[in-house]
């Protein structure tokens, strides 16, 4: 219509007021209508990209969550009486205290958080290094053995393993009235924190037999005590579990806003390798709760713009 009437007032020599007037305010309905069209536009694509930044964030934090949970119980001995509770969910804290070995291998404990938007924190034991599988002598030298590595290393500050022979964590034998598991250094060993997620269980690496016990003693048939342990096909290598932090606080890099936070304390005395405390993921709530053999983790993520997303998983053992 307005390619016409542009035409008409050629042929008609220009245009005259009421004409000028009427194509002023058609061209600026038009650059309105466009602008508009524009405007929504991004704004609708704002909107999007702040739901896509909210969804990446949440799927991140419950991923390392997972990463986590994954290794609740893992290379954790159990202290309990009642050795049926070993493998029972319950509070990790003996006389409201942490002790170690705890009452149950996946214990965990609960400290709920009434607020209108709660954030509890939560601790458990999990294996957060390696593992290894003891296989058989090395042909050439009786005194290595073939060993299948998941990460282990001989490094200093990370050399504590726990050694599973069966269903048993092998103990001192020094004190047996108080159940101590003994944790060993590992000497020789071929290669560190190796990978072993090809699927086969052939060998990848070797470690001297002897491994040295660090907080306690064996005693052998004879009556004699020892300090050092011959390795034996079919058993286990274990990192010492940390015991692992999750809590909620203000992140000053965030403007002090709330923060799901990491802390992992380690259970070798000899090692030591704590996790000091590091952020996760920016939340506005985290609520987790025991459900059977497992938890229910419900955590409200914040985005970059203040959106937030909430989210629920079930993590068992």
């Amino acid at each position: 219509m307005l390619h016409k009437f542009f035409k008409t007032a050629v042929r008609n020599g220009g245009f005259n007021l009421v004409e000028l007037i009427i194509v002023l305010l058609m061209s600026t309905l038009i650059l309105a209508a466009m602008t508009s069209i524009f405007t929504t536009s991004g704004s609708v694509f704002q909107k999007t990209k702040n739901i896509s930044d909210v969804k990446e964030i949440s799927k991140g934090g419950m991923a390392q969550l997972e990463w986590l949970f994954q290794r609740w119980g893992t290379a954790t001995p159990c202290n309990n009486p009642d050795t049926a509770l070993c493998t029972k969910v319950q509070d990790c804290r003996v006389n409201a205290a942490y002790s170690y070995p705890p009452p149950g291998t996946v214990c965990i404990t609960i400290l709920d958080d009434s607020n209108t938007d709660p954030c509890d924190e939560v601790q458990f034991y999990a294996n957060l290094y390696g593992s290894g599988f003891v296989q058989t002598p090395s042909v050439a030298n009786p005194a290595i053995m073939n060993i299948k590595s998941c990460r282990l290393t001989d490094t200093k500050g990370q050399n504590c393993y726990h050694i599973k022979r069966g269903a048993q964590f092998l103990s001192d034998k020094q004190s047996p009235a108080v159940y101590t598991p003994l944790i060993f250094s590992l000497s020789g060993l071929s290669d560190n924190r190796l990978d072993c997620t090809g699927g086969t269980v052939a060998a990848n690496a070797t470690v001297s037999t002897s491994a040295a016990a660090l907080n306690g003693m064996l005693k052998d048939n004879a009556g004699n005590f020892l300090s050092t342990y011959e390795l034996e096909d079919g058993e286990i290598i274990l990192r010492v579990p940390h015991r692992v932090r999750l809590f909620c606080r203000n992140n000053s890099a965030d403007k002090n806003r709330r923060w799901l936070y990491l802390e992992a304390t380690d259970m070798a005395s000899d090692c030591t390798a704590h996790e000091p405390f590091q952020p996760l993921v920016p939340v506005k709530s985290f609520d987790i709760a025991i459900q059977n053999q497992g938890v229910v983790v419900t955590m409200e993520v914040r985005g970059p713009n203040g959106n937030t997303i909430k989210t629920q998983r079930h993590f068992a053992r």
